[in-house]
């Protein structure tokens, strides 16, 4: 007698649900794109890709992920290695950053330009879908490059401007830095290096405490940063 094996095989599907970042460069040049989820500490991006001018690329993450994202020139291949000018984006290494905290308060993604550590290439935040463009609902961001002061420039062994520095990293004043009798909303005004940052790029993040004006919430499936 044949005996006859039945197996049943169970197939469990498991919804991976997580949000897209595509990331466009409207540059002349190849634009070097870095990534880091907020909380990490890093020498280099725990992500990075080069975007040819034209080119577009995109990544995933989780539906409650926080990080930013920010792009250089002159980083590619080996060149990337140069923390000064290709670093993480921070004061010492100054970077026009996106920052995005996905499912925040009342579910909604957080986003926003951020110049408060300093900046470089003009940029702009895109929501696809999420609902109606209303003001800081769903807005778009844009900044493109504020002036820089000398003292502020960072340059390459060339003498090309990259990126210009934070009054704070520059001063270390309480006043330029949020901090001291300055740590409150209430007190911080950013100085007159904030004001200036802000008349070129009013949906920009200029200083600590510049949420009113720089916070955008919507609740899109994927976002779109545009360099240049």
């Amino acid at each position: 007698m044949h005996k006859l094996v039945i197996v049943i095989c169970l197939y469990v599907s498991v919804a991976i649900t997580g949000k897209t970042i595509n990331v466009k460069n409207n540059c002349d040049k190849v634009v070097s794109v870095g990534v880091l989820t907020n909380g990490k500490s890093a020498a280099l991006p725990e992500k990075s890709m080069d975007l040819p001018p034209g080119g577009s690329s995109s990544f995933s993450e989780s539906d409650t992920w926080g990080g930013r994202v920010w792009g250089r020139y002159q980083c590619s291949g080996s060149s990337g290695k140069d923390a000064t000018q290709c670093g993480i984006a921070g004061a010492a290494s100054p970077a026009t950053l996106a920052e995005f905290l996905f499912k925040g308060s009342n579910g909604q993604d957080y986003y926003d330009i951020s110049l408060v550590d300093g900046f470089n290439l003009q940029m702009s935040i895109s929501p696809n879908g999420g609902g109606t463009s209303s003001g800081y609902s769903c807005g778009s961001p844009q900044c493109s490059v504020p002036s820089c002061p000398d003292e502020f420039a960072v340059k390459d062994s060339t003498g090309n401007v990259v990126g210009c520095k934070s009054a704070c990293s520059v001063t270390n004043s309480p006043e330029d830095c949020c901090t001291g009798s300055y740590n409150s909303p209430d007190a911080c005004k950013g100085g007159a290096n904030a004001a200036r940052i802000k008349s070129a790029c009013p949906d920009a993040y200029s200083f600590a405490y510049d949420d009113q004006t720089s916070t955008f919430s919507c609740g899109a499936d994927s976002y779109t940063v545009s360099f240049c």
